[in-house]
């Protein structure tokens, strides 16, 4: 293979990277949520189960996105921290929850589970792809 053509093969492999990177952003960029405002997160917190709400803030992260779409849809999961430490108090909290809810007049768990919900609820896209 001469020098010329071993430029055009390495060109061209960069031009279908850059292709292939280009195609995935434009995607993700259309299908996207936000963070929650800080009023809406204050309505959120409250319509979470005690038993989250209880849950030490070091035990803890929360992730609250809201669609984008439909602002009245947002996507709770969580992370459970320091839960395998020896001796951690974070152990009894840890599970394995997900939670979809829907706001109308106050905001309503209307998904609770580990695997992605049904069709059938009509939760927005940017926030799952629903089954």
């Amino acid at each position: 293979m001469s020098w010329d053509q071993k430029h055009r093969a390495i060109l061209f492999v960069a031009l279908l990277a850059v292709l292939a990177v280009t195609a995935s952003d434009s995607g993700a960029t259309t299908i996207a949520a936000r963070a929650p405002t800080f009023k809406e997160r204050e309505a959120i917190m409250k319509a979470l189960p005690k038993s989250i709400r209880d849950t030490p803030v070091e035990c803890l992260w929360l992730r609250i996105r809201v669609s984008t779409r439909d602002s009245r849809y947002v996507d709770v999961g969580g992370a459970y921290l320091n839960a395998v430490k020896p001796g951690s108090r974070c152990l009894r909290y840890a599970s394995n929850w997900h939670l979809f809810l829907k706001k109308a007049g106050t905001w309503k768990i209307i998904f609770d589970g580990t695997d992605e919900p049904s069709c059938r609820l009509r939760i927005p896209r940017d926030l799952t792809p629903c089954q």
